[in-house]
């Protein structure tokens, strides 16, 4: 009987009543499906209200509607036709003569459609009124520039080391949006000494972790950060940034490269347990009955704070060999822990996005190579799969393997696939730590806008290779020559703080020192380490 109302119901349910299909229950029987808005008890209407019910079902987002131009502002814009092309010009293709590349390899395109002329705008002199064309303004105020104010100004914004590509976004509000956020904000982004010195500090102890593991385990595929250093300040920004806005929950999927560096270095992994492993022994307790995993593969779940009343629950989930395998582990279990948060918090205001915060780590080649990457997108705004909007980013190291990207992509940028599902994409030189940090403060205000995805490319390079024991100069002779040639991305960045007076050449050298000085006694720790069971803990206590 249970069985034929329970086939009743489905049968309804396919003919179109849906969500508000009803069906009894019999009286001794107990439901093993669906959700019900009151305890069941013999003889209780059931609803399958899957597409009404706010934690399983989808919650409707959040609309947002940006105001639509001025009559006044849209009289100007037919006025100044020339200028509206000019600057579209800068929004559209911008990106491709901004210097991206740290290594100098790929140079600097020259974009006809970039040149004033093009639009017979050939007196320097010649003043615009900008209101309603161009965010921005004058040094007094006004929203009346020249020509060369008004081309200097987006070549600042759009050609720097920081490009921006949302020109394919079919939404309106959401490109007047981007364009008006960048505009506005690109000349009065400024870091604080203590942020600048907090930068100095991950990057020198990132530089010094990969020093010291290739001294001590030079016979390791570690597969170090030595080239996109900056990753760790992206993430660090983005921790602190959520930390402050109130999500409670980041969930981290990331590859292998750089991942020693950040689980040590940010997310507070004991370097004496890395070296435990390290030593061939299990992560494990020995009456544990489980094998250990490699050392690329290892997680940490920290909390994090950022000077803030509440703590950042960081979850970096484990890694499987299988490049790009980990994305829909990470949208997955988001939603589930979404979905759990939902159940806790009493705010019927309270949206996807809010608490909680999907992060993706690619690897360039996977990035464009790996199918689960589409496929793990195109559910990226399914009401009943979002996250409220992933953060991604991609550690593009120019080169797959062995392979340059000319070989190996038919896109332009690795980042193209993502415009499957018309994500906006920021490219950014990793030689440039601020710059990489606004790169990433302008994709999380996007995401806590839109609720969306939004993609960071992260243009690096690899000192060593694809790994530690790897010869790369055999394979790519003039990359590797230029490389080895090169001042470390921590380098770089301390002698611009050294200039700046944010750290002197002591504070700098006791930095290393001390880090270097900690990590060695780690080790000799880790020989009487005894590893402890990290699971069933916190809300898993008691089972």
């Amino acid at each position: 009987m249970w069985r034929a109302s329970l086939a009743n119901a489905r049968q309804a349910h396919r003919l179109g009543t849906g969500a508000r299909s009803m069906w009894r229950a019999p009286a001794a029987a107990v439901p093993a499906v669906g959700r019900v808005t009151r305890p069941v008890n013999a003889g209780t209407i059931l609803r399958r209200s899957y597409h009404e019910d706010v934690v399983y079902g989808y919650r409707v987002p959040k609309v947002f509607e940006y105001p639509d131009y001025s009559p006044e502002q849209l009289r100007n814009r037919q006025q100044q036709a020339a200028l509206v092309c000019l600057v579209s010009a800068y929004r559209t293709t911008g990106h491709r003569a901004t210097d991206l590349d740290p290594l100098g390899i790929q140079k600097k395109q020259a974009i006809p459609e970039l040149d004033p002329a093009r639009y017979g705008l050939t007196d320097p002199d010649q003043m615009f009124d900008i209101d309603g064309i161009l965010t921005v303004k004058a040094e007094n105020g006004s929203t009346m520039m020249s020509v060369a104010e008004i081309h200097q100004a987006l070549i600042d914004m759009y050609c720097g080391h920081v490009a921006f590509e949302f020109e394919h976004i079919p939404d309106m509000a959401e490109k007047r949006w981007f364009a008006d956020h960048v505009e506005s904000t690109s000349a009065s982004y400024q870091l604080d000494a203590a942020k600048k010195r907090r930068f100095y500090e991950l990057l020198a102890r990132s530089e010094a972790f990969d020093n010291f593991m290739q001294k001590k385990f030079g016979q390791v595929k570690r597969y170090g950060l030595e080239g996109a250093e900056s990753a760790i300040v992206a993430l660090d920004e983005l921790f602190s940034l959520c930390n402050h806005s109130g999500i409670a929950e980041a969930v981290v999927g990331m590859p292998h490269r750089g991942r020693l560096n950040i689980l040590v270095d940010l997310l507070k992994y004991s370097p004496r347990a890395l070296f435990h492993k390290l030593h061939g022994n299990a992560e494990f307790p020995s009456d544990l009955p489980a094998s250990g995993d490699v050392i690329s593969h290892i997680a940490s779940s920290p909390m994090l704070n950022y000077g803030c009343s509440s703590d950042l629950h960081v979850t970096m989930l484990h890694n499987p060999s299988h490049l790009e395998a980990v994305n829909p582990v990470v949208a997955g279990y988001g939603r589930a822990k979404q979905m759990y948060l939902f159940d806790k918090n009493t705010d019927p205001g309270c949206a996807l996005g809010d608490r909680l915060i999907g992060i993706q780590i690619h690897g360039d080649a996977a990035f464009t190579g790996q199918g689960v990457i589409m496929e793990t997108l195109g559910l990226s705004n399914l009401p009943h799969f979002s996250l409220g909007g992933t953060v991604h980013i991609i550690i593009n190291n120019q080169i797959g393997y062995t392979t340059p990207a000319t070989n190996a992509r038919s896109t332009l940028y690795t980042s193209d696939i993502a415009k499957l599902v018309n994500a906006p994409v920021i490219h950014v030189n990793g030689d440039y730590p601020e710059e990489v940090a606004r790169a990433m403060r302008v994709a999380f205000e996007y995401r806590k806008m839109f609720r969306k995805d939004i993609i960071i490319d992260l243009i690096t390079f690899r000192r060593w290779g694809h790994n530690e024991l790897d010869e790369p100069s055999f394979t790519q002779p003039h990359m590797y020559k230029i490389i080895r040639a090169r001042e470390s991305v921590p380098k770089q960045y301390e002698r611009r703080m050294q200039e700046e007076g944010i750290v002197t050449k002591d504070t700098a050298s006791e930095t290393r020192s001390a880090f270097t000085k900690f990590l060695d006694d780690e080790l000799a720790a880790s020989k009487d380490f005894v590893p402890q069971a990290d699971h069933l803990k916190g809300k898993w206590a008691g089972l």
